[in-house]
């Protein structure tokens, strides 16, 4: 994948009313901000796969897109993203970064007490997070990735700076003050 792509970091903000989260979508390429989408999401619900390939499609950004970056794959909590159906949708590659190595085992063992004390059927998002297992994780500018392209370093760099905008954003709006990092 070259440089110079537009790039889709998308991240949630906490669910301030434990109904919904803020989610913040900054797009931006060759390191400058060139627009941002929202829409908000259930709390450990099930609407973030729909929601994110909405708010994408339905933006003036829609046909330049060509990376997807996550930071980790559930918004609000336990609302599981699957990742490769949105990319596939959008005709995009993604990439999932994050600073720590992915720890799926302790998501898969939150959505099953998650079942336990809802009742909620969780066996879709489980698969969802099993499937990212699957995918080769490699470290790169300081992160570890996920991702269904060869990313050159400088845009995992680029990746990463557009999803801590996101967080800052989501963040900011959604409880009036940033704070933390990503």
């Amino acid at each position: 994948m070259k440089g110079g792509i537009r790039i889709a970091a998308i991240t949630s903000g906490p669910a301030a009313n434990g109904k919904s989260a803020l989610v913040v979508c900054i797009i931006a390429r060759s390191g400058v901000i060139e627009g941002a989408i929202s829409a908000h999401v259930m709390t450990d619900g099930t609407d973030s796969t729909a929601r994110i390939t909405s708010m994408i499609r339905r933006s003036r950004f829609r046909e330049q897109v060509k990376l997807i970056a996550l930071n980790g794959i559930a918004l609000a909590g336990l609302n599981v993203i699957d990742i490769k159906r949105v990319a596939k949708s959008l005709n995009a590659d993604f990439a999932v970064l994050t600073r720590r190595r992915p720890r799926n085992t302790l998501l898969i063992r939150a959505l099953k007490r998650l079942s336990k004390e809802t009742g909620s059927d969780t066996a879709a998002r489980i698969r969802m997070v099993e499937g990212m297992s699957g995918l080769k994780l490699i470290k790169s500018g300081g992160f570890f990735v996920q991702s269904s392209a060869e990313l050159p370093e400088s845009v995992v760099r680029l990746a990463f700076d557009a999803l801590r905008v996101s967080h800052i954003v989501s963040r900011g709006i959604s409880t009036g003050e940033s704070k933390g990092r990503i």
